[in-house]
């Protein structure tokens, strides 16, 4: 426990529930599971049966007021899906090892449909979601990316969700802890290499997801519990274009860094705006980032 601004914030972060003792050595098992090329029509319906089994699976939790989510700022997410003119990154914080899917059951049947060809990519850890054949099939098709813990920002992973916003304006939703943790944790880099490399400046859209663990544990036993409701506040959209011209002098590394840092604050300053963080929380974690000593003088 850190004290800041007479104010007690936890910032132990841990692995939780599934994510505990479940690594595999040496990458990914399997074979690359996306097409090469633009994917073909009966790849596209696969993929659209898959998102769509897994978003009324997860419906399911909220049926009957069973569970209860509610969003704001909402019409900002279906806009920006809408629109398709940019790239676009939103980033989340992880506290639940279900937040996605069941984050995104905040749309109606209407605008999943209308967005069924912008659906998210998802970064993925390789050694939960991809131990299998099976599973690497199903996760894929449900636009789920395998990213290798250890590997850096340099993975085909990473080059996968690049080359799809190049390409398709794609949307890639990031939990940029890197894993469930319980409470803020710094910012892994990947983001910054999106923003940074991709020709087009992606828009950047923080969300904070407050709840989720209730009705999906981290621990076990797994069954979902009812009689509780999740709060997922949507923040202002964040048009990259200015901090590429504020960090255009920097060296490469360092402007990923930063970069990395600029996205971190936005999502805390919205946990604590929302009232889900203390004030002063997103100022703790860059205080006992020690990696920040190398690119800030």
């Amino acid at each position: 426990v850190h004290v800041y601004n007479n104010a007690s914030i936890l910032v132990i972060v841990e692995m939780t529930g599934s994510l505990q003792d479940k690594s595999l050595k040496g990458g990914l098992k399997f074979a690359w599971p996306f097409p090469t090329g633009r994917p073909s029509a009966l790849y596209r319906f696969k993929s659209y049966l898959a998102l769509s089994f897994v978003g009324v699976l997860s419906k399911a939790i909220f049926v009957g007021g069973a569970n209860k989510m509610i969003v704001k700022n909402k019409e900002t997410l279906i806009k920006l899906l809408k629109d398709r003119s940019r790239p676009l990154i939103t980033v989340a914080n992880h506290r639940c090892n279900i937040d996605d899917p069941l984050m995104w059951t905040m749309m109606t049947r209407r605008e999943f449909w209308d967005t069924i060809d912008n659906q998210r990519y998802t970064l993925t850890a390789h050694n939960i979601c991809f131990t299998k054949q099976s599973h690497t099939n199903i996760f894929s098709l449900g636009r789920c990316v395998p990213c290798v813990r250890g590997e850096g920002v340099y993975q085909k992973g990473m080059d996968f969700c690049l080359e799809k916003m190049e390409q398709d304006n794609a949307w890639i939703h990031i939990f940029s802890e890197g894993k469930v943790v319980e409470a803020p944790g710094r910012f892994k880099w990947g983001v910054g290499r999106l923003v940074n490399e991709c020709s087009k400046p992606p828009l950047v859209l923080p969300i904070w997801v407050e709840g989720m663990s209730k009705l999906w544990p981290n621990h076990p036993p797994y069954y979902p519990r009812f009689g509780n409701t999740v709060n997922v506040f949507i923040g202002d959209v964040i048009d990259t274009k200015d901090w590429l011209q504020q960090l255009n002098n920097e060296e490469k590394e360092s402007c990923r860094k930063k970069m990395t840092d600029l996205i971190q604050r936005s999502l805390f300053t919205l946990g604590e705006k929302s009232g889900c963080l203390p004030e002063g929380s997103a100022d703790l974690v860059e205080a006992i980032d020690h990696t920040r000593n190398k690119y800030y003088k």
